[in-house]
């Protein structure tokens, strides 16, 4: 096998070769046998690994993409040449790692997920001029602290307990967030967004985070696209950015 036909066959495999070089190849194929095994038995190692690997991507274009055949098919014998096949099949299989596998979305949302700054007042509970209660004031302590998922337990059945409270819920489902509890953040986050609260925004930002959490990448693109269009989308454009362009 001469210097032309390894060329031919580096730009087979790498799915590069133009028709004119393809009916080449084919050519000297049939005329060199050892040649022929080689194409044969690379296919056969090349087809392998694609299946294996196109099975394990949950995308379905990138796994129509891994199975997507080589730019012609040549039939021949096969005969094996190990040290050719391996390196193709390890070169396919770091292009996958990179490319083809999706990210660690839990991952990157916990990265990506800010603390919301505490900016409650604390003046009346409702409309009456009535102290604050004490458990509203531990809740908000925790938050404070960074503990968020004690602060997210403390705020539920505040929460629960003050229906109209719109700035409880948020600050609940920031916690939520913050404690990788995205389901519940979900919900938590849903009725801000569905309103006029003046949170909105923000709860866009986070519960695009608590969607990519759990996996709903439609529910996180709308969301998180949603924050950026805001002109009040401004203080987390960056993590919001971030998530989005890994969906």
């Amino acid at each position: 096998m001469g210097n032309r036909a390894e060329q031919l066959l580096e730009s087979y495999f790498a799915n590069s070769i133009s028709p004119t070089e393809l009916e080449e190849l084919r050519a000297l194929a049939a005329a060199d046998t050892e040649l022929a095994d080689e194409i044969a038995f690379q296919q056969r190692v090349v087809a392998s690994v694609k299946g294996s690997l196109s099975n394990s991507i949950q995308d379905p274009e990138w796994r129509n993409a891994a199975k997507a055949p080589a730019a012609g098919a040549i039939k021949v014998s096969m005969f094996p040449r190990y040290a050719y096949a391996a390196a193709a099949a390890f070169a396919l299989l770091v292009v996958a790692y990179i490319f083809l596998m999706p990210p660690d979305l839990p991952a990157l949302v916990a990265k990506n997920a800010k603390e919301y700054p505490n900016k409650m007042k604390f003046k009346s509970l409702g409309e009456e001029a009535q102290a604050v209660p004490e458990a509203v004031i531990q809740a908000f302590g925790l938050y404070d602290r960074k503990q968020f998922r004690e602060a997210a337990m403390a705020l539920q059945p505040i929460v629960e307990a003050n229906s109209d409270r719109m700035d409880y819920r948020f600050y609940w489902g920031v916690s939520l967030v913050n404690s990788q509890q995205y389901a519940a953040a979900v919900t938590a986050l849903t009725p801000l967004v569905q309103g006029s609260d003046e949170r909105k925004i923000p709860a866009q930002y986070y519960l695009g985070l608590a969607c990519a959490g759990m996996g709903d990448l439609t529910c996180a693109r709308q969301h998180l696209q949603a924050y950026l269009d805001s002109p009040e989308g401004v203080t987390y454009r960056e993590q919001a950015k971030n998530v989005l362009s890994a969906l």
